[in-house]
């Protein structure tokens, strides 16, 4: 039994998509004998252009259920059949994450009809769903939606099984591990299916091949092992270990991944990796006094990195809105928004680069010393990191409420972050975006200079 299933999702970084639609026909080989169709609310904002692609909008899935309350009826749906769709990859890892979110490790046979298409269809134009739809005189009704796409899908498969004469699918192409799911690290993986740390990938010297960092750490790793490119296969044969270190704490996984690749320098990791805040503030001095820039970092250094420009507008938004001043006063004409309310207070507005930063770095961090808490690797636990008078000084991982108050215990746990600006901007970027709690427990004694001088 084959389920062809497609999903619409809001797109986003791997790992953040979340499924708006799913569309599963269940196919015996010759004829359609199940299906079953849904929207579903994906609790997080669904971008214009894909509601501009799928002409799934806000007001469409606002009632549609969440996706835990489609969950069993996908696994039972799917139970001992084949999981197929075109570019089965991508939905397989999508659909996979939401699973691994509710604490289920949802794994099928996979079947993608794009390599088999080429296989045995030869000699077309391209081999994306419209176009071999369109080759071969396939009905493809509502494009970008998950029932039409499944349902064209369908048809595809049938062609392809009827090509088949020698039993390719199922002699060879089903027994592979980017079919099953299987390969030579899945046993040693099985209990990492919802958890958050590093991994890292080393050949048979020892030597580190691939750093990364996840919060479902057996769906990560394995999509290394599943995939059939060209870069993948000559990573699976180079590795012969694994090592994974469970963090708890998602921030604590991006600080050490950066730390880890400066260092290590894998050969398998692009240069990219190091950073996934790839935009910055800047100040700009001008004829209307010191505005803000929020754009892509090409060689000067930022004040601080950001996530995206959006992620950058709002958290100068928030620092005028805390100054009660205007957007207008703060950014570049056009980060302006079309309406922003009127403000009148004026006093304190930077009138130097100098002091545009220092205004930011008021806003960004406490004077004194505080404790960010985040998760931590089990039940009890919490992952501690210390800021002083704006320095990030490092984490600790602590159990008892006092060990957060009591300072001196905390710093002797501490494990010291050397001081680098982007370890600083990922820190920022947790807090400001309401990730982490703040603990400021009264008046913290200074941090001795014989600690500071022991950080990398």
């Amino acid at each position: 039994m084959y389920a062809v299933i497609d999903l619409e999702a809001t797109g986003g970084k791997p790992g953040q998509e979340r499924i708006i639609e799913v569309a599963i026909f269940m196919f015996d080989g010759r004829k359609i004998v199940d299906q079953f169709i849904s929207l579903v609310r994906p609790e997080v904002p669904i971008p214009p252009f894909v509601q501009k692609l799928t002409g799934i909008r806000e007001p469409d899935v606002r009632t549609a259920p969440r996706f835990h309350e489609v969950a069993k009826r996908i696994v039972q749906m799917t139970e001992g059949a084949v999981f197929v769709a075109h570019n089965a990859p991508f939905d397989y890892r999508i659909l996979r994450e939401e699973f691994a979110r509710l604490g289920y490790d949802y794994q099928r046979v996979v079947l993608d009809t794009i390599p088999l298409a080429e296989k045995f269809l030869p000699g077309m134009p391209a081999y994306g769903l419209s176009t071999l739809c369109t080759e071969l005189n396939i009905s493809h009704t509502r494009k970008h939606r998950a029932d039409g796409d499944a349902r064209a899908t369908v048809q595809l498969l049938q062609l392809l099984l009827e090509k088949d004469r020698e039993k390719y699918i199922e002699g060879v192409y089903l027994k592979q591990p980017s079919a099953t799911g299987r390969h030579k690290f899945s046993e040693q993986l099985e209990r990492y299916v919802k958890t958050t740390g590093l991994y890292y990938l080393f050949n048979a010297d020892g030597r580190v091949l691939y750093v990364g960092k996840s919060d479902q750490l057996r769906v990560r790793i394995d999509r290394h092992f599943l995939s059939t490119s060209e870069k993948a296969l000559a990573l699976q044969a180079e590795v012969a270990n694994i090592r994974v270190e469970e963090t708890g704490s998602l921030l604590l996984a991006d600080i050490l991944e950066h730390v880890e690749l400066k260092k290590l320098k894998p050969p398998y990791n692009q240069a990219k990796d190091k950073y996934h805040l790839r935009f910055g503030l800047f100040p700009i001095e001008t004829d209307e006094g010191v505005l803000w820039d929020v754009r892509g970092i090409r060689r000067d250094p930022p004040a601080l990195q950001v996530d995206s420009v959006a992620d950058g507008v709002a958290l100068l938004g928030g620092m005028a809105e805390a100054r009660g001043w205007a957007l207008s006063d703060v950014l570049l004409p056009r980060l302006v928004p079309d309406v922003e309310p009127e403000q009148s207070n004026r006093d304190g507005l930077p009138t130097t680069a100098d002091e545009a930063l220092e205004a930011l770095n008021r806003f960004l961090w406490p004077e004194g010393s505080v404790v960010y808490l985040d998760k931590g690797r089990g039940p009890g636990e919490k992952t501690a990191f210390l800021v002083e008078d704006g320095r990030f000084l490092g984490y600790a991982f602590v159990r008892l409420e006092q060990e957060v108050y009591d300072l001196p215990t905390l710093k002797n746990r501490l494990t010291l972050l050397s001081q680098q600006p982007y370890l600083r901007s990922l820190l920022a970027e947790y807090v400001h975006t309401g990730r982490l709690s703040e603990v400021r427990p009264g008046i913290f004694p200074t941090l001795d200079e014989d600690l500071t001088e022991t950080a990398p």
